[in-house]
């Protein structure tokens, strides 16, 4: 049943004319740092827009460390580099596949949206490469405001000039606003900044923005285009192709308000390397307006941040799977049938080598402090309680410790299921009362055996992308489940356990 349900959703959200307009595009970013004691590095990274959806993510990074934030001032994403302790290399790999919206005829980007007092100021104020007081500026600006009786008006004249006036050149053309304008020639940047400097000296907000345009280059270059707050709403310009108020779909914003796609500090250098190719998209990425009830199957139209968290979710069945083969089949002992999963589920999300550190402290502060809390002879909601609250000072210790060293970059990279830990200590004294500490030391090897075969598993990056693409295959592990289920024969375990006797019987025969 699984097949067939994965073979129609293959057939009926495959659409004929999608083979000859439907894209698919991989971004990828490959950056080597070079960074000392201190060094940080940000670095923008492209998120989902009201006209591309990323639908599959993926980093590796070697000797630093790595986490994803979101900026308050302009809401986009960002990976917050630090090195490894020992460490003055490292390198930075992202892969971003993307895709446009079923819906392409969207009409803006952009909301309304209100401009607070601090940030008007921001994006009218004269900087270094935008000389809004210049004379070469502002001259210009007083000659097309003659006749404009409008923001509006001063807008297009603005934009007309830009992309009529200014010569576009190279690398080596003027990169600045003042030099630009003076000389009639300049690079894209250059020419996205005089366009800016033009505006704020006309009192209308503006910004640059960097992004790529999505075509197929092995070596891509960052292109700059200005976005100006105009009607409660931030509009895209771009002088040097001359596009106003609306961008092709090709156009892919990575940073607002900035040019540099990574921002580091003095301690840190990096090399940059880009690169576009276009794929074909997945089966149950062919989107269609027709086929509405279809798409509510489709888990990889929703944001990519919420595809982490429904990715892990999806893989639980698989790890309960795994904890029932060791359990029915083998005949291995644990403490429940699912702890064993979320464990290695949370190794998944996080830095394994850390969270065996967290985990191992726990574990062992834990296990003494219920043993100090039998002689209080405690009823089990304040024992488990108090139990809990060990276990979150441990967790919020051995971050800080491990950050203070430099070893971890936050606390979301260790984050453990710590209901399921308290549980697991309990479970373990009780064990140790009932059959013995040897016992009790035998489940909780069982327990960990079981996390170390689900981890490998749950971390290959194919599974994860299975199960989102296709949940039916749990149809499967539910039908695999069934079967382990009803087997009633021997387990490994017992025929090892009972091999003497065995013996004898073969002997007696």
């Amino acid at each position: 049943m699984s097949i067939t349900c994965i073979g129609l959703r293959i057939k009926y959200t495959r659409k004929p004319y999608l083979s000859k307009c439907f894209r698919s595009w991989r971004l990828t970013y490959d950056i080597s740092l070079t960074t000392i004691k201190g060094g940080k590095a940000h670095i923008a990274i492209p998120q989902d827009t009201s006209r591309i959806r990323i639908y599959r993510e993926s980093f590796s990074h070697r000797g630093i460390w790595v986490d994803t934030l979101m900026s308050r001032k302009t809401l986009e994403r960002e990976a917050s580099v630090v090195p490894v302790l020992g460490y003055e290399r490292g390198r930075f790999i992202a892969e971003f596949d993307m895709t446009p919206r079923a819906n392409r005829k969207a009409k803006s980007t952009f909301a309304d949206t209100k401009l607070s007092a601090e940030d008007r100021s921001r994006y009218l104020r004269d900087e270094k490469a935008i000389q809004v007081a210049s004379p070469e500026v502002s001259n210009i600006v007083i000659q097309l405001q003659r006749g404009q009786t409008t923001k509006a008006d001063l807008l297009e004249s603005i934009f007309e000039y830009c992309s009529e006036n200014i010569t576009r050149g190279g690398k080596d053309a003027a990169s600045d606003a003042k030099s630009t304008l003076k000389q009639g020639f300049g690079s894209t940047l250059g020419c996205a900044r005089a366009m800016v400097a033009l505006c704020r000296a006309g009192k209308i907000p503006a910004r640059l923005a960097v992004g790529f345009i999505l075509e197929d280059a092995q070596n891509a270059r960052t292109h700059y285009w200005v976005e100006v707050f105009s009607k409660k709403k931030w509009r895209p310009y771009d002088p040097e192709n001359g596009y106003s108020g609306n961008l092709p779909i090709s156009f892919l914003p990575i940073r607002r308000g900035g040019i540099e796609i990574v921002r580091t500090s003095k301690a840190c250098s990096y090399e940059s390397k880009y690169s576009i190719h276009r794929l074909s998209p997945p089966p149950t990425l062919a989107e269609s307006q027709d086929n509405r009830l279809w798409g509510i199957l489709d888990l990889t139209r929703l944001p990519s941040s919420m595809q982490t968290i429904v990715g892990l979710i999806l893989l639980l069945p698989i790890g309960a799977l795994i904890t029932a083969v060791f359990r029915n089949i083998i005949g291995l002992r644990t403490f429940g049938t699912f702890t064993p999963s979320l464990i290695a589920l949370s190794f998944v999300q996080a830095d394994w080598r850390t969270g065996v550190v967290v985990l191992s402290v726990v574990l062992c502060i834990g296990v003494l402090a219920r043993l100090l809390l039998n002689k209080l002879k405690l009823l089990m909601v304040s024992r488990l309680s108090i139990i809990l609250t060990l276990v979150v000072l441990c967790m919020i210790m051995a971050v800080s410790i491990m950050d203070y060293f430099g070893l971890t970059p936050s606390a979301s990279a260790v984050l453990l299921p710590m209901v399921i830990l308290t549980m697991m200590i309990e479970r373990f004294n009780i064990t140790s009362e009932e059959e013995g500490y040897l016992q009790a030391l035998k489940i909780l090897t069982g327990t960990l055996m079981v996390v170390i075969c689900c981890f490998p598993i749950l971390r290959v990056e194919g599974v994860s992308r299975l199960v989102l693409t296709f949940p039916e295959v749990h149809l499967f592990t539910a039908a695999l489940l069934l079967l382990i289920g009803r087997y009633s024969g021997y387990r490994l375990s017992e025929l090892w356990r009972f091999r003497d006797f065995a013996k004898l019987e073969n002997r007696s025969t």
